[in-house]
């Protein structure tokens, strides 16, 4: 089979190491195609991410602008201006057109190379929605949101392929007036790269440790709801003092949280430690009994929602890590299902649901051993991420590139059973 050459523009991408700048690589990282993408400059890049057994060539020009404001005008600009003049110096078009947001200019640059080569074929990836992202009317300034809003829409008119990571986002982004787009939709979720793991097992501590890793924001999406949920565990329950701690990685750790941290009569119970270089923090998370997620909660009457449209990049590194998972999460979801569907549990923000969860596990009523999750590895979304750039460039109809990448997951993970037995 050919190897197809393909245009990239992408804000975030490795060697930097946020979540979306590893969300794409990992799908691209194991498909045996070419591609010139085009990303930003920043600080920070760790060269080992890029030194994982890969199937893909990438040759990646990095475009210096303000990465630090993104939301500007003049970063912006900037950054499409890169992509563009190197779009245009292909002496032979490309077999396709991949765009990836965070951050939006992404898909506003693929749209400037759609009208110089209508005939090249464009995928468009949403790490997450735009219009219909709750947490935006949290924030007290976000500019260029308008611009990003109209943006979304003439992607999801103009793209051949939309690509979202869970049904739920799928649903929400094409509703309302987008819905006569959503045949172009296609899902293919997040993934783990098991080459970045440590290969020797890990020890567990003797001192059960329940450990969350990742980003923190100032609302929503808080340490609180775990926080109170472990004072009122040890208030039902004061036999499990000195059992368990809580540990946070990451953060950062806002004003709330720290205050709600302060005010608890267990704080000993709780450690809020810095972030750690990524790679570190896959190690570290093979040695905690339990992982734990957090959602941001929201509701129809506030927010017009009914369920998370998010599906947690850093849920699947927990897989990776093969260890339980537990999540604060909304009764509907990406994450519930997912969860559910493996024998965890998850509860939503009340206190007393999460204590009864937190004690479930500390008694070993949940899962303790290791799911099956062959299906997020990055060979299973490597081989969708394929069928679905090969069925776009051939301009496959939405539906049909759909069922090809579902052709190839069940074919990846038939071949993953073979290899293990």
């Amino acid at each position: 089979m050919s190897r197809l050459r393909g245009f990239v523009a992408s804000w975030f991408f490795a060697p930097y190491r946020g979540s979306a700048d590893l969300d794409l690589f990992k799908r691209l990282a194991r498909t045996p195609l070419d591609y010139e993408l085009v990303q930003v400059r920043r600080a920070g890049a760790d060269p080992q991410i890029l030194a994982i057994p890969m199937e893909a060539r990438f040759s990646r020009t990095e475009i210096s602008t303000d990465h630090a404001q993104p939301r500007t005008r003049r970063t912006r600009d900037d950054f499409i201006a890169g992509v563009l003049a190197k779009f245009r110096e292909a002496p032979t078009p490309y077999d396709f057109l991949l765009s990836h947001s965070n951050e939006v200019p992404s898909h506003a640059a693929a749209l400037e190379c759609r009208k110089l080569r209508p005939d090249v074929p464009w995928i468009a990836y949403f790490g997450d929605p735009v219009l219909k992202n709750p947490y935006v009317a949290h924030m007290a300034e976000y500019p260029l949101h308008a611009e990003d809003c109209a943006t979304e829409a003439a992607t999801l008119e103009q793209a051949d392929v939309v690509l979202c990571n869970n049904p739920w986002q799928r649903d929400l982004m094409f509703s309302g007036p987008l819905a006569k787009h959503a045949h172009k939709a296609v899902v293919v979720p997040h993934c783990f790269e098991p080459a970045f793991y440590p290969s020797a097992p890990a020890e567990l501590p003797g001192l059960f440790r329940f450990l969350h890793l990742g980003t923190l924001y100032s609302v929503k999406r808080t340490a609180r709801p775990l926080l109170l949920a472990v004072d009122r565990l040890l208030e039902l329950y004061p036999r499990y003092a000195n059992r368990f701690e809580v540990v946070f990685r990451g953060g950062p750790y806002h004003a709330g949280d720290r205050e709600t941290w302060a005010s608890m009569r267990h704080a000993d119970h709780v450690r809020l430690e810095p972030e750690v270089p990524f790679l570190e923090s896959l190690a570290i998370m093979q040695r905690a009994h339990v992982l734990v997620s957090i959602d941001g909660i929201f509701d129809e009457a506030e927010h017009g929602l009914t369920a998370s449209p998010f599906f947690p990049g850093k849920l699947v590194d927990y897989m990776g890590a093969g260890r339980p998972i537990t999540a604060i999460t909304m009764e509907r979801g990406p994450t519930a299902d997912v969860l559910r569907a493996s024998g965890n549990l998850v509860a939503d923000e009340r206190p007393d649901r999460i204590a009864f969860v937190l004690k479930r596990y500390l008694d070993g009523k949940a899962p303790t051993g290791t799911p099956d999750w062959s299906r997020y590895s990055s060979r299973v979304v490597g081989a969708e991420m394929e069928a679905v750039l090969r069925a776009a460039a051939r301009r496959a109809a939405g539906v049909e590139v759909q069922a090809a990448a579902d052709e190839a997951r069940q074919r990846a993970l038939a071949s993953l059973i073979r290899s293990a037995s």
